[in-house]
């Protein structure tokens, strides 16, 4: 919406100062009046001005049954359907004027029936109609000054079904068809219809008007309705746009007023950071946890700074949407340039920080937090970054291309598994199982069964030992074309299954696990299988896939993996792992392992990721600040977003322009009983490296 808005307004502003008005094109006036020589119609005249409606229109009709001269059909017409609609016959009214436009749609008299027919199906309220019948009327015809009266009925109309852009436009139709005795008054009803509009249906105004008396006003509109939507941006942007072009407009000073107040709302303490952390409630050992990668930050940044000094305001939030509400307006009176946290309560602080126009770093995995606008970052490991880094580095690095599924059926589970099965799609590979267990269970031979098709019964022709093979022969022309010779080159399996089995799968069907008369070696038609779950739950899995000879394939897990638990419970079951996680402080990256060694020297305890993600972000804003040096948190998110590729201890990391980070994750497996980091190739590092998202313009 942001960015369709501000190209509307440059082609407004490129285009709209070259166009001039349209010439209008106007109908044949009507004819001038003649008395017919006939008794009858003098007669119906004169009852029609004395109110014997029933008198004049038996004239009328005595005229119409008797006259061969059509100049004068249409006006009778016309009268007779006045006449009924006066006397509240509107049925026979709507057939008369009907009539007249059917059978005269060249006459002069046509404009003013379409506008009684419209009449009549308003007062019915039948708004509808009133808009399908007045549009197809005037889209058929050129636009006429004697159609303004048409235009404001159907303005009317839209409006009565609420429809208020499409009833704007044809307000401003009646205002350029309405004679200059009416202009105001036209003027004062286009002014009501656009006062309630939204900016996208002001937006989508402004950018088909020539009048620089209806731009102007649609333009001032605009930038007031984006200050009621607090979207502070484009009312700034739009209401220059406004003073630049119409100093003499009568709103010129209330516009000025607003662009000096929202500069000096954009404007921050320079160097001045705000931390919402929840240092009590139900998350405190994480606030406390993220206060201290910031405070490591903070020291590094003081030494780094050329004697610049950070100033910092710690808010408890409490884990509390209130609380965290209040921090934020806190921060904002402290005139912070921007603000770090929170972790719970992030939505209410970060619909209040964008309101304020403060720039907001979120440490949460909630879903489609920075859309909630441009001062919204977040720069933490969310599911769809560590989906995308699992199945990425896994076909592109370890070239696999077949993936099975094992989840737990709640919603942690599902989402993953949807995530995974759509990036998997996404990148060429093939999703070739997927099967769902009871997360409160400890038994999953059920579902990995079905994984691996020894679930089912065995048919008996399949089951018995010495099964008949047919060494591969390809079929000929003579095959494909005669039956009988195309059912004997089958395989006899697929001739008993009616399922073309790959021969190696057939023949792992045809062996029984030695002396164990219930089992068969599982169907393994994947290279790796993803199990989103956490490690004392994998950790029971895990022991049952090798326990059904699933062994020779990739276990894929989430951050969550990456416990000593899981170490414990199923190390010695994990021949191939594949793991994803935003920090590894065992890494042997000199820029980690300074980190580590700083942090534990300075808290006595080894860095986690809440701790690394919260030095990272704490570090790219305090240099951000320091390179910018602007006093407008407007340029500082627009700096923000700049952010490339910045080389942190959580990996490389770069700004979208909707605020979401985009991180290069960390790839780990089991080795000999310990987490150890995959290398990256230095090929697709430099590829990976090259392909970060551009800056946001």
């Amino acid at each position: 919406m942001r960015l369709i808005t501000r190209l509307l307004i440059l082609l407004l502003l490129a285009v709209f100062t070259s166009c001039g008005p349209k010439p209008l094109s106007v109908p044949d006036e009507k004819p001038v009046a003649y008395i017919p020589d006939h008794a009858g119609y003098r007669n119906a005249e004169i009852a029609s001005k004395n109110g014997r409606y029933a008198e004049a229109l038996e004239g009328y009709n005595e005229f119409l049954r008797d006259t061969k001269d059509d100049r004068m059909v249409d006006a009778v017409l016309f009268k007779i359907g006045e006449i009924l609609k006066k006397t509240g016959q509107n049925e026979g009214a709507l057939a008369v004027f009907s009539r007249l436009r059917n059978e005269f749609p060249e006459s002069a008299w046509v404009p003013d029936a379409v506008l009684e027919i419209l009449n009549i199906l308003y007062e019915r309220n039948d708004f509808a109609t009133v808009v399908t019948d007045g549009t197809a009327y005037v889209d058929a015809t050129a636009y006429v000054a004697r159609n303004g009266p048409i235009y404001n009925i159907i303005a009317r109309a839209y409006g009565a079904l609420g429809a208020n852009l499409e009833s704007a436009n044809f307000y401003l139709l009646a205002w350029r068809a309405a004679p200059d005795s009416e202009k105001e008054e036209a003027w004062t009803q286009f002014l009501d219809a656009i006062e309630g509009l939204e900016s996208q249906d002001l937006a989508q105004m402004v950018v088909q008007v020539f009048e620089p008396r209806v731009e102007g006003i649609l333009l001032y509109r605009l930038g007031m309705a984006f200050l009621l939507e607090e979207d502070y941006d484009q009312a700034m942007d739009v209401l220059n746009a406004f003073v630049d072009r119409y100093p003499n407009h009568p709103d010129y000073s209330d516009a000025v007023t607003m662009i000096q107040t929202l500069t000096e709302r954009q404007r921050f303490v320079p160097f001045t950071i705000g931390c919402v952390v929840p240092l009590s409630g139900a998350y405190s050992l994480y606030g406390r946890r993220l206060l201290d990668g910031i405070t490591l930050a903070l020291d590094h940044i003081g030494k780094e700074a050329d004697g610049i000094e950070f100033q910092i305001f710690i808010e408890d939030s409490r884990s509390d949407s209130f609380a965290a509400v209040k921090s934020v307006d806190s921060l904002d009176l402290k005139k912070v340039g921007a603000i770090l946290g929170p972790m719970a309560a992030s939505e209410s602080a970060a619909d209040r920080s964008q309101a304020s126009g403060v720039p907001i770093f979120l440490f949460t995995q909630r879903e489609a937090l920075p859309n909630i606008g441009p001062y919204v970052f977040r720069n933490f490991i969310t599911p769809e970054m560590q989906v995308r880094a699992l199945v990425s580095f896994s076909i592109d690095e370890l070239n696999m291309s077949r993936f099975a599924i094992l989840y737990p059926r709640e919603n942690y589970g599902q989402r993953y598994m949807n995530l995974f099965w759509d990036q998997v799609i996404a990148h060429g590979g093939l999703v070739t199982g997927v099967e769902a267990y009871d997360p409160t269970g400890t038994d999953f031979s059920k579902p990995i069964k079905k994984l691996t098709g020894i679930y089912f019964d065995v048919p008996p022709e399949l089951a018995a030992e010495g099964l008949p093979k047919k060494p591969f022969q390809p079929l000929t022309e003579m095959d494909l074309s005669d039956p009988e010779r195309f059912y004997a080159a089958m395989d006899p399996v697929e001739r008993i299954t009616g399922l073309p089995f790959p021969r190696p799968i057939i023949d792992n069907l045809s062996r029984r696990v030695r002396n164990e008369e219930d089992r068969w070696h599982p169907i393994v038609d994947f290279d790796a299988v993803f199990i989103p779950d956490a490690p004392k739950k994998a950790g029971l899995v895990i022991p049952q896939l090798a326990y059904y000879d699933i062994q020779d394939v990739t276990l894929m897990g989430t951050n969550l993996w990456h416990s000593n638990t899981l170490l414990k419970m199923s190390g010695a079951y994990i021949k191939s792992s594949l793991i994803v996680d935003g920090f590894f402080a065992e890494s042997e990256n000199e820029h980690v392992r300074e980190f580590v060694a700083a942090f534990t020297e300075a808290f006595g305890r080894i860095p986690g990721i809440v701790e690394a993600m919260a030095y990272d972000t704490a570090m790219m804003v305090f240099e951000t600040m320091r390179k910018t040096t602007t006093d407008s948190r407007r340029e500082l998110k627009d700096a923000f977003l700049q952010i490339a590729d910045y080389d942190g201890v959580t990996g490389r990391t770069a700004f979208l322009a909707n605020g979401e980070a985009d991180k290069q994750l960390s790839m780990l497996t089991i080795d000999d009983g310990r987490f150890t980091q995959i290398q990256r190739t230095p090929e697709r590092e430099m590829t990976e490296k090259d392909q970060l998202p551009p800056p946001s313009q």
